[in-house]
């Protein structure tokens, strides 16, 4: 994906500074999120601490905001909650050793791009299964989901050798 020279930024720079940076993006910035199914109103705030750990170019990464995402049961828009951190390294490659306690971020230090980092870091956040808090805000789905869920299940006992002595009796004769 290919980012406007804004947005890209040189790590090694901003570690041998400490530097921090924040940024907040909506939906139209995230073009992975969108492909993910992230829908309108989607806000995220960042915030990127460059370091350095053994001579290497480091970043603590906090996300946090809201992706709005189909709900599975209704399929109506609904928030989900994105508070997601993590501690990275960039290597160059990815048979570059990582020490413990850092993930790997793969790029060129020297032209990384922020929304990417950013943008990874919320597709980590994301929910597995999207879904409204309540079963009540999902509404006229959510009732008949509820009704479906209260009628008591048949039981149908499956007796695989019943007629088993039948069957050994009409083989004896």
């Amino acid at each position: 994906m290919s980012h406007a020279p804004a947005d890209r930024v040189n790590a090694v720079e901003l570690a041998g500074r400490a530097a921090t940076l924040e940024r907040r993006l909506g939906l139209s910035q995230l073009p992975r999120l969108a492909e993910a199914g992230a829908l309108d109103g989607t806000q995220v705030t960042a915030q990127l601490e460059f370091g350095t750990f053994d001579g290497r170019t480091t970043i603590a990464v906090r996300v946090d905001g809201e992706v709005f995402l189909a709900c599975q049961r209704c399929l109506k828009p609904c928030a989900c909650a994105v508070d997601e951190a993590g501690t990275l390294v960039v290597v160059a490659s990815d048979t570059d050793e990582v020490p413990g306690g850092y993930e790997p971020l793969l790029g060129d230090a020297e032209r990384l791009s922020i929304v990417d980092v950013i943008e990874e870091q919320v597709l980590l956040g994301l929910p597995l299964v999207p879904l409204h808090e309540t079963a009540a805000e999902c509404g006229a789905v959510a009732t008949a989901f509820a009704a479906v869920e209260d009628e008591p299940a048949v039981d149908e006992t499956q007796k695989p050798f019943a007629n088993l002595r039948e069957l050994l009796e009409k083989g004896k004769r």
